[in-house]
Protein backbone atom coordinates (compact mmCIF):
# COMPACT_ATOMS: atom_id res chain seq x y z
CA UNK A 1 0.00 0.00 0.00
CA UNK A 2 3.19 2.16 -0.66
CA UNK A 3 1.13 3.99 -3.60
CA UNK A 4 -2.14 6.19 -2.94
CA UNK A 5 -5.31 4.92 -3.60
CA UNK A 6 -8.25 6.22 -5.03
CA UNK A 7 -10.16 6.80 -2.33
CA UNK A 8 -7.46 9.03 -0.43
CA UNK A 9 -7.21 10.99 -3.83
CA UNK A 10 -10.69 11.49 -3.79
CA UNK A 11 -10.85 12.99 0.11
CA UNK A 12 -7.45 14.64 -0.52
CA UNK A 13 -8.75 16.89 -3.33
CA UNK A 14 -12.14 17.48 -1.42
CA UNK A 15 -9.69 18.84 1.50
CA UNK A 16 -7.98 20.86 -1.47
CA UNK A 17 -11.52 22.32 -2.43
CA UNK A 18 -12.37 23.55 0.82
CA UNK A 19 -8.44 25.11 1.61
CA UNK A 20 -9.85 27.12 -2.36
CA UNK A 21 -13.08 28.37 -0.67
CA UNK A 22 -11.40 29.27 2.54
CA UNK A 23 -8.61 31.57 0.92
CA UNK A 24 -11.48 33.10 -1.01
CA UNK A 25 -13.15 33.55 1.74
CA UNK A 26 -10.71 35.16 3.95
CA UNK A 27 -10.12 37.57 0.67
CA UNK A 28 -13.85 38.59 0.60
CA UNK A 29 -13.93 38.48 4.41
CA UNK A 30 -11.12 39.93 5.51
CA UNK A 31 -10.07 41.98 2.35
CA UNK A 32 -13.47 43.11 0.89
CA UNK A 33 -13.44 41.12 -1.71
CA UNK A 34 -16.80 41.13 -3.59
CA UNK A 35 -18.79 37.74 -3.90
CA UNK A 36 -18.85 37.88 -7.31
CA UNK A 37 -15.30 38.11 -8.01
CA UNK A 38 -14.68 35.43 -5.08
CA UNK A 39 -17.29 32.92 -7.35
CA UNK A 40 -15.15 33.43 -10.15
CA UNK A 41 -11.69 32.60 -8.50
CA UNK A 42 -13.38 29.83 -6.49
CA UNK A 43 -15.31 28.11 -9.65
CA UNK A 44 -11.68 27.80 -11.48
CA UNK A 45 -9.78 26.31 -8.76
CA UNK A 46 -12.92 23.67 -7.95
CA UNK A 47 -12.80 23.31 -12.08
CA UNK A 48 -9.13 23.26 -12.19
CA UNK A 49 -9.40 20.36 -9.15
CA UNK A 50 -10.67 17.41 -11.23
CA UNK A 51 -8.98 18.55 -14.12
CA UNK A 52 -5.34 18.02 -11.82
CA UNK A 53 -6.92 14.38 -11.07
CA UNK A 54 -7.78 13.18 -14.24
CA UNK A 55 -3.89 14.25 -15.59
CA UNK A 56 -2.58 12.20 -12.37
CA UNK A 57 -4.53 9.47 -12.47
CA UNK A 58 -3.54 9.39 -16.95
CA UNK A 59 0.38 9.24 -15.78
CA UNK A 60 0.11 6.97 -12.96
CA UNK A 61 -1.86 4.60 -15.65
CA UNK A 62 0.59 4.87 -18.39
CA UNK A 63 3.76 4.32 -15.19
CA UNK A 64 1.31 1.21 -14.22
CA UNK A 65 0.74 -0.21 -17.74
CA UNK A 66 4.53 -0.27 -18.61
CA UNK A 67 4.52 -2.64 -15.44
CA UNK A 68 6.66 -2.03 -12.82
CA UNK A 69 6.96 -3.27 -9.14
CA UNK A 70 4.31 -2.61 -6.86
CA UNK A 71 2.19 -0.02 -9.63
CA UNK A 72 2.14 -3.16 -12.15
CA UNK A 73 -2.39 -3.79 -13.06
CA UNK A 74 -3.81 -5.46 -10.24
CA UNK A 75 -6.59 -6.93 -12.31
CA UNK A 76 -10.02 -6.68 -12.36
CA UNK A 77 -11.78 -6.72 -9.24
CA UNK A 78 -13.66 -10.20 -8.69
CA UNK A 79 -15.78 -11.01 -6.03
CA UNK A 80 -13.81 -14.20 -4.12
CA UNK A 81 -16.63 -15.73 -1.79
CA UNK A 82 -20.27 -15.65 -1.94
CA UNK A 83 -20.13 -14.37 1.48
CA UNK A 84 -18.49 -11.23 0.13
CA UNK A 85 -20.95 -10.63 -2.80
CA UNK A 86 -24.10 -11.07 -0.47
CA UNK A 87 -22.49 -8.57 1.87
CA UNK A 88 -21.63 -6.17 -1.00
CA UNK A 89 -25.30 -6.42 -2.09
CA UNK A 90 -26.65 -5.79 1.62
CA UNK A 91 -24.14 -2.37 1.70
CA UNK A 92 -25.60 -1.44 -1.46
CA UNK A 93 -28.83 -2.01 -0.96
CA UNK A 94 -28.48 -0.35 2.63
CA UNK A 95 -26.82 2.97 0.53
CA UNK A 96 -29.52 3.34 -2.03
CA UNK A 97 -31.79 3.71 0.69
CA UNK A 98 -29.77 6.33 2.73
CA UNK A 99 -29.33 8.37 -0.66
CA UNK A 100 -33.27 7.59 -1.08
CA UNK A 101 -33.78 9.09 2.29
CA UNK A 102 -31.01 12.23 2.27
CA UNK A 103 -32.64 13.40 -1.32
CA UNK A 104 -36.45 13.16 0.36
CA UNK A 105 -35.46 14.04 3.75
CA UNK A 106 -37.98 16.12 5.98
CA UNK A 107 -37.67 19.60 6.08
CA UNK A 108 -38.22 19.22 10.13
CA UNK A 109 -34.59 17.99 11.07
CA UNK A 110 -33.22 21.35 9.67
CA UNK A 111 -35.01 23.79 11.80
CA UNK A 112 -32.69 25.95 13.43
CA UNK A 113 -30.09 25.54 11.25
CA UNK A 114 -29.16 28.71 9.31
CA UNK A 115 -27.11 27.63 6.60
CA UNK A 116 -29.32 28.01 3.79
CA UNK A 117 -30.33 31.21 5.26
CA UNK A 118 -26.48 32.25 4.96
CA UNK A 119 -25.83 31.12 1.47
CA UNK A 120 -28.85 33.04 0.54
CA UNK A 121 -27.61 36.52 1.98
CA UNK A 122 -24.43 36.12 0.35
CA UNK A 123 -25.78 35.58 -3.15
CA UNK A 124 -28.15 38.29 -2.64
CA UNK A 125 -25.88 40.93 -1.36
CA UNK A 126 -22.59 40.10 -3.61
CA UNK A 127 -20.46 39.87 -0.10
CA UNK A 128 -19.49 37.49 2.85
CA UNK A 129 -21.41 38.09 6.00
CA UNK A 130 -22.52 41.32 5.25
CA UNK A 131 -26.09 41.40 6.66
CA UNK A 132 -27.64 38.97 9.02
CA UNK A 133 -29.45 36.23 7.50
CA UNK A 134 -32.35 36.17 10.07
CA UNK A 135 -33.13 39.56 9.82
CA UNK A 136 -31.82 41.30 6.73
CA UNK A 137 -29.80 44.09 8.28
CA UNK A 138 -26.39 44.58 8.93
CA UNK A 139 -24.13 43.45 11.54
CA UNK A 140 -24.38 45.91 14.35
CA UNK A 141 -21.72 44.68 16.76
CA UNK A 142 -20.12 42.35 14.14
CA UNK A 143 -19.43 38.36 14.37
CA UNK A 144 -16.32 36.84 16.01
CA UNK A 145 -12.83 36.53 13.56
CA UNK A 146 -12.91 32.66 14.36
CA UNK A 147 -16.35 32.58 12.75
CA UNK A 148 -15.13 34.66 9.90
CA UNK A 149 -12.90 31.61 9.18
CA UNK A 150 -15.30 29.26 8.46
CA UNK A 151 -15.87 28.64 4.44
CA UNK A 152 -18.55 26.28 3.93
CA UNK A 153 -21.23 28.89 3.63
CA UNK A 154 -19.15 30.43 0.78
CA UNK A 155 -18.13 27.51 -1.03
CA UNK A 156 -21.71 26.03 -1.16
CA UNK A 157 -22.74 29.73 -2.28
CA UNK A 158 -20.06 28.98 -4.80
CA UNK A 159 -21.55 26.00 -5.86
CA UNK A 160 -24.86 27.49 -6.07
CA UNK A 161 -23.69 30.40 -8.37
CA UNK A 162 -21.88 27.83 -10.76
CA UNK A 163 -24.82 25.80 -10.96
CA UNK A 164 -27.39 28.25 -11.16
CA UNK A 165 -29.19 25.65 -7.85
CA UNK A 166 -30.92 26.96 -4.79
CA UNK A 167 -29.35 27.09 -2.31
CA UNK A 168 -31.70 24.77 -0.47
CA UNK A 169 -31.50 22.05 -2.94
CA UNK A 170 -27.39 22.81 -2.98
CA UNK A 171 -27.45 22.63 1.03
CA UNK A 172 -29.76 19.94 1.94
CA UNK A 173 -29.58 17.48 -1.40
CA UNK A 174 -26.40 17.73 -3.14
CA UNK A 175 -23.88 18.76 -0.21
CA UNK A 176 -25.39 15.50 2.00
CA UNK A 177 -25.08 13.39 -0.74
CA UNK A 178 -21.45 14.20 -1.45
CA UNK A 179 -20.93 13.73 2.61
CA UNK A 180 -22.95 10.17 2.26
CA UNK A 181 -19.71 9.37 -0.63
CA UNK A 182 -17.18 10.68 1.17
CA UNK A 183 -17.98 9.21 4.27
CA UNK A 184 -18.18 5.42 3.02
CA UNK A 185 -15.00 6.19 0.79
CA UNK A 186 -13.36 6.99 4.97
CA UNK A 187 -14.65 4.01 5.67
CA UNK A 188 -13.88 1.86 3.24
CA UNK A 189 -9.83 3.31 3.52
CA UNK A 190 -9.65 2.47 7.11
CA UNK A 191 -11.10 -0.88 6.05
CA UNK A 192 -8.46 -1.21 3.59
CA UNK A 193 -5.95 -0.24 6.45
CA UNK A 194 -7.71 -2.57 8.99
CA UNK A 195 -7.36 -5.66 6.61
CA UNK A 196 -5.02 -4.97 4.35
CA UNK A 197 -4.48 -8.51 2.43
CA UNK A 198 -6.67 -7.78 -0.26
CA UNK A 199 -5.58 -11.71 -1.94
CA UNK A 200 -6.63 -13.69 0.70
CA UNK A 201 -10.42 -14.36 1.32
CA UNK A 202 -10.94 -13.70 4.95
CA UNK A 203 -9.64 -10.15 4.45
CA UNK A 204 -11.88 -9.57 1.91
CA UNK A 205 -14.95 -10.37 3.90
CA UNK A 206 -13.47 -8.95 6.96
CA UNK A 207 -13.87 -5.46 5.05
CA UNK A 208 -17.25 -6.43 3.55
CA UNK A 209 -18.92 -6.99 6.96
CA UNK A 210 -16.96 -3.83 8.36
CA UNK A 211 -18.68 -1.99 5.70
CA UNK A 212 -21.70 -3.36 6.67
CA UNK A 213 -21.87 -3.17 9.82
CA UNK A 214 -20.97 0.65 9.20
CA UNK A 215 -23.92 1.16 6.92
CA UNK A 216 -26.41 -0.21 9.54
CA UNK A 217 -25.04 1.40 12.61
CA UNK A 218 -25.40 4.49 10.22
CA UNK A 219 -29.33 3.69 9.59
CA UNK A 220 -29.53 2.41 14.03
CA UNK A 221 -28.09 5.86 14.82
CA UNK A 222 -30.55 8.03 12.50
CA UNK A 223 -32.82 8.12 15.82
CA UNK A 224 -31.92 10.91 17.97
CA UNK A 225 -30.06 14.44 16.72
CA UNK A 226 -26.07 14.37 18.07
CA UNK A 227 -25.32 10.87 16.89
CA UNK A 228 -23.58 9.98 14.22
CA UNK A 229 -26.15 8.82 11.88
CA UNK A 230 -28.83 11.53 12.57
CA UNK A 231 -25.76 13.73 11.28
CA UNK A 232 -24.51 12.16 8.21
CA UNK A 233 -28.12 11.30 7.52
CA UNK A 234 -29.75 15.03 8.80
CA UNK A 235 -27.07 17.10 8.91
CA UNK A 236 -24.75 16.22 5.94
CA UNK A 237 -23.98 20.04 5.32
CA UNK A 238 -23.20 20.33 8.61
CA UNK A 239 -19.04 21.18 9.17
CA UNK A 240 -18.54 18.68 12.72
CA UNK A 241 -20.41 15.91 9.96
CA UNK A 242 -17.74 15.81 7.57
CA UNK A 243 -15.15 16.25 10.84
CA UNK A 244 -16.56 13.18 12.54
CA UNK A 245 -17.50 10.86 9.14
CA UNK A 246 -15.06 11.80 6.40
CA UNK A 247 -11.90 13.41 8.28
CA UNK A 248 -11.25 11.32 11.39
CA UNK A 249 -12.03 7.79 9.63
CA UNK A 250 -9.82 8.63 6.94
CA UNK A 251 -7.32 10.24 9.68
CA UNK A 252 -7.19 7.18 11.56
CA UNK A 253 -6.98 4.67 8.40
CA UNK A 254 -4.00 7.43 7.35
CA UNK A 255 -2.01 7.32 10.71
CA UNK A 256 -2.45 2.54 10.61
CA UNK A 257 -0.78 3.48 6.88
CA UNK A 258 2.11 5.69 7.83
CA UNK A 259 1.06 8.44 5.90
CA UNK A 260 1.46 11.30 7.95
CA UNK A 261 1.28 14.19 5.51
CA UNK A 262 -1.89 13.65 4.37
CA UNK A 263 -2.77 13.12 7.88
CA UNK A 264 -1.78 16.62 8.67
CA UNK A 265 -4.21 17.95 6.17
CA UNK A 266 -6.52 17.18 7.84
CA UNK A 267 -6.01 19.67 11.24
CA UNK A 268 -6.36 22.97 8.42
CA UNK A 269 -9.40 21.55 6.96
CA UNK A 270 -11.09 20.89 9.91
CA UNK A 271 -10.62 24.11 11.16
CA UNK A 272 -11.50 26.17 8.44
CA UNK A 273 -15.12 24.24 8.55
CA UNK A 274 -16.02 23.69 12.55
CA UNK A 275 -16.23 26.55 14.89
CA UNK A 276 -14.00 25.69 17.68
CA UNK A 277 -12.70 28.10 20.51
CA UNK A 278 -8.82 27.94 19.18
CA UNK A 279 -9.53 26.19 15.86
CA UNK A 280 -6.84 22.72 16.61
CA UNK A 281 -10.71 21.07 17.22
CA UNK A 282 -10.24 17.08 17.34
CA UNK A 283 -8.44 16.03 14.73
CA UNK A 284 -5.05 17.59 16.20
CA UNK A 285 -5.66 16.02 19.27
CA UNK A 286 -6.36 12.83 17.47
CA UNK A 287 -3.15 12.85 15.29
CA UNK A 288 -0.80 13.61 18.27
CA UNK A 289 -2.33 10.61 20.76
CA UNK A 290 -1.93 7.71 17.45
CA UNK A 291 1.03 9.35 16.13
CA UNK A 292 2.36 8.44 20.28
CA UNK A 293 0.83 5.64 19.80
CA UNK A 294 2.41 4.18 17.14
CA UNK A 295 5.61 5.60 18.32
CA UNK A 296 5.30 3.61 21.13
CA UNK A 297 4.25 0.41 19.52
CA UNK A 298 7.31 0.65 17.30
CA UNK A 299 9.91 0.64 20.33
CA UNK A 300 8.10 -2.28 21.89
CA UNK A 301 8.11 -3.88 18.62
CA UNK A 302 11.66 -3.36 17.97
CA UNK A 303 12.78 -4.49 21.49
CA UNK A 304 10.75 -7.48 21.68
CA UNK A 305 12.55 -8.25 18.40
CA UNK A 306 15.53 -7.78 19.62
CA UNK A 307 15.07 -9.55 22.61
CA UNK A 308 14.00 -12.57 20.36
CA UNK A 309 16.93 -12.07 18.26
CA UNK A 310 19.42 -12.48 21.28
CA UNK A 311 17.92 -15.58 22.87
CA UNK A 312 17.70 -17.38 19.25
CA UNK A 313 21.54 -16.27 19.19
CA UNK A 314 22.71 -17.26 23.33
CA UNK A 315 24.06 -20.92 22.79
CA UNK A 316 22.85 -23.39 24.94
Amino acid sequence: MKRGLFGDNLIAGEIVIIGAAAAVHLAAAVFGWSFGRCAMVLGGLVCAVPVCGVLFYGIRSGKRLSGSGDDAPAGKFRFQSRTECCLYAVFTLIFLSQLAFICMGDSNYRQGDMTVETVGSILETDGVYQVNPMTGLPYTGGIPLRLKVLCLPTLYAGLSKMTGMSPADMVWKVIPVVTLISSYTAFAMLAVSLFPKAGEKAYREKRASFMTVVSLLMWVGAYQAGVDGFQLLCGGWMGVTIRNLVLLPWLLSLCIRKKWFWAVLCIPAEACIVWTLYGCGVCLPFLLALGILQRCGGKSGTAAAKDRKSQVQTPV
